[in-house]
């Protein structure tokens, strides 16, 4: 949440964003090149503005025939007026359109030159040999325009090819909202240019958290949860110990009375109770030490922020100050109320058996919701990957991508050799539906019953089939029929969304026509394909039958095997090597690709399954404890009641209702909160699991299993006591 926050004027800085069909956001940060003066010249709120081409990945970057990996990124001058950047040695010269030359920052000459002047000397980038002519200062790598090299355009762009990020800088005292709205506006009036249209902006310092475009490992939502449940356990177990301690303190009264009859001050006692509760906290802290630095390379690759073992320690200094002085806090009320003792014996003693129930109930409540929550997950994410809702088969398939043309049909007929290749289709130049590429979008200008008095056209996506190829993926009709070998060019088939979007019934959509380049006949509807993240709705989509060949590239679909994988992957890449040695390919696997839109969610799942553990060991803790201090105090009358004719099964009956009565109310809270936060996060998935009765009920059950031992086993011990030796002791 600190990405950009150190720009000098970075309250004020918005990158723009356009519609964007294909964006799972419905927007996009590309945009045209002369789109940064154009909006500074068209609106005087805009202060000033910039076109860059950030690179969001390292590149190789050639220095004396050593790769290194650096972050390259075009600009203009604007970038000196907009970030904290000035030239250090050199000239600007550099930005010049066309003069092969580029600067580098102080860090990275540092790096890759040591000592050496890095004037002068070259580099090759991806854009080919370069010259340094300039040293600039550095900026925070916590940026999403951080930069190693920094180089001019290398072309002068139009107002049709979107490659560039644009940012703009308010005027102070400007409303961002009323000038996002005066940009919506104009994008959609005649003045706006190609692809300048329906324009949005967003905070810089926000753009980290909030553009969900920005791939990452794990969701920033998701982090929040994490962070969330993380404080929950903290509060969870807190609570659970000054519960606890307290229970015990009023167990230790007579013993705190009779050390103050002995002379003992308020100070001593305070002195003591601290020591022991700081010998426990030490422990704690090296013991939370330890697992911090084991866990910290994992934390930092999920979590995608660099932060160094030092940086957590010194927030984690601050984090063990604060529990001391709140137990210290603590510590002082106790024996403030003891030397109150006459005072407040009556509140304490009513108010004893509701603060452990009161105790009992929010651990249940804490760990039965996260044990819930994480099944939820755990049976969302499990639904997905074996669904067939998804309008495609993914499982065990594959597929080999090879750039040259024409090679299709040898390769599939030496991937048929393969016998833990089941079934092989050669797709020629068709692109991959999984993971989703080179996708494209048409506007329809009319179509059957098209609303009367319509003006608007509709952008539908297109994308070329065959039979074998819709065989192969197993696409799922829902009416009429799949296109054959004896189709038509102009017959399609249109998915759920499409029919929708067309206003038709899907039953009727067939026979209807849509008209582009040509006019198209609907020949059959298909389910929505959902080959991306799942929780992006399929948009309309037409699939007609793949034209004469004129894409570079072959595609060959292979199926195999289940639990075969890995074997067929070294029988392909054997072919490949011994057959396609001279050309470039890729072999991908469909459900390793499904399974990378999920990473963040299994990602949560697996924590949040860790966080339901500890939750539930410290739930059982705190029972075992709890129920342990209570039969302390009622040996006396455990005893009283077993010479009475009580029996065992009579002492742990009275126990268990009243426990199993707190899992009940515990129980109701949890489950209520967590259906309404789960059916939430629920909705943000296309396909949603049921959440069946068997969820509720398997952790009712765990949770009773657990009652029923901790209770029973602590009770059971002190009910086999001799009731005659514990009512003189007593």
């Amino acid at each position: 949440m600190t990405f950009d926050n150190f720009h000098k004027d970075a309250d004020r800085m918005y990158v723009v964003y356009r519609a964007d069909t294909f964006a799972p956001s419905g927007f996009c940060r590309n945009n045209v090149l002369p789109l940064a003066a154009h909006l500074k010249a068209i609106f005087p709120e805009v202060a000033d503005a910039i076109a860059i081409n950030p690179s969001h990945r390292t590149q190789d970057v050639i220095v004396d025939d050593m790769t290194h990996q650096a972050f390259v990124i075009r600009a203009d001058t604007s970038i000196f007026r907009m970030f904290d950047v000035r030239i250090i040695e050199g000239s600007i010269d550099f930005l010049i359109y066309g003069s092969g030359q580029i600067a580098i920052t102080q860090s990275k000459a540092q790096q890759l030159f040591g000592n050496e002047n890095p004037i002068g000397k070259t580099v090759t980038t991806v854009f080919g040999e370069r010259t340094i002519s300039a040293i600039v200062t550095d900026i925070p790598r916590r940026s999403n325009f951080a930069f190693d090299f920094i180089m001019p355009f290398t072309s002068q762009g139009d107002w049709y090819t979107p490659m560039w990020n644009t940012i703009i800088k308010l005027h102070h005292g400007v409303n961002a909202e009323t000038f996002k709205e005066r940009l919506y506006e104009y994008g959609l009036s005649e003045g706006s240019r190609g692809n300048a249209r329906r324009l949005t902006v967003k905070p810089i310092t926000r753009m980290r958290y909030l553009d969900p475009d920005i791939a990452r490992d794990v969701r920033f939502q998701h982090i929040f949860l994490f962070a969330l449940s993380g404080l929950l356990v903290v509060l969870c177990s807190l609570f659970n110990y000054l519960t606890l301690f307290v229970t015990r303190f009023r167990m230790r009264q007579k013993e705190m009375a009779l050390r103050k009859v002995c002379g003992a001050s308020s100070g001593s006692l305070l002195t003591m109770l601290s020591v022991e509760f700081l010998l426990t906290l030490l422990f704690a802290v090296i013991l939370g030490a330890y697992l911090t630095q084991m866990a910290h390379s994992t934390f930092v690759s999920l979590s995608d922020i660099q932060m160094s073992l030092a940086e957590i320690y010194s927030q984690l200094l601050v984090y063990v100050g604060g529990i001391i002085l709140l137990s210290l806090l603590v510590f002082w009320l106790m024996v403030f109320i003891l030397q109150r003792r006459s005072l407040n014996i009556s509140i304490r003693q009513s108010n004893k058996k509701l603060s452990r129930k009161i105790s009992v109930v929010v651990q249940l409540i804490i760990s039965i919701g996260f044990a819930f929550c994480s099944i939820v997950i755990f049976k969302q994410m499990h639904f997905l990957q074996n669904t067939d809702e998804l309008g495609f088969s993914f499982q065990n398939r594959g597929v080999v991508v090879i750039q040259s043309e024409g090679k299709s049909d040898v390769l599939a007929h030496q991937l048929a050799q393969i016998p833990e290749i089941t079934k092989v289709v050669d797709a020629g130049g068709l692109v991959n539906l999984l993971p989703a590429r080179s996708r494209w979008s048409s506007s329809v200008p009319s179509w059957d019953k098209m609303p009367v008095g319509a003006e608007h056209t509709m952008n539908i996506e297109r994308l070329y089939v065959t039979p074998e190829y819709i065989e192969f993926w197993n696409f799922q009709l829902v009416a009429g029929e799949m296109l054959t070998e004896a189709s038509l060019d102009s017959l399609v088939l249109i998915n759920e969304s499409a029919a929708r979007a067309f206003g038709w019934y899907i039953p009727d959509a067939v026979g209807k026509q849509f008209r582009m380049w040509r006019n198209f006949t609907v020949k059959g509807v298909i389910r929505n394909i959902y080959n991306f993240a799942p929780t992006v709705q399929a948009p309309p989509t037409f699939y007609v039958k793949y034209p004469p060949r004129t894409m570079l590239g072959s595609l060959v679909l292979f199926q195999y095997h289940e639990n075969s994988w890995e074997i067929a992957r070294e029988r392909i890449e054997q072919v490949m090597s011994d057959e396609f040695g001279d050309f470039r390919y890729h072999i991908i696997n469909s459900s390793e690709e499904y399974a990378r839109f999920l990473q963040s969610e299994s990602a949560l799942m697996r924590l949040l399954f860790f966080v339901s553990l500890i939750c539930i060991l410290i739930c059982i803790f705190g029972f075992v404890s709890l129920v342990s201090l209570t039969c302390e105090e009622r040996r006396k009358q455990i005893a009283i009641r077993k010479i009475n004719g009580a029996t065992v099964n009579d002492i742990l009956g009275i126990f268990a209702k009243e426990y199993f009565l707190l899992l009940i109310i515990g129980a109701v809270i949890a489950f209520s909160g967590g259906y309404i936060i789960m059916q939430r996060w629920l909705e943000q998935y296309v396909k949603q699991t049921a959440i069946p009765a068997w969820v509720y009920l398997s952790i009712i059950f765990v949770m009773a299993s657990v009652i029923v031992l901790c209770v029973g086993w602590r009770v059971w011990k002190t009910s086999i006591e001799n009731p005659a030796d514990v009512v003189k002791a007593g």
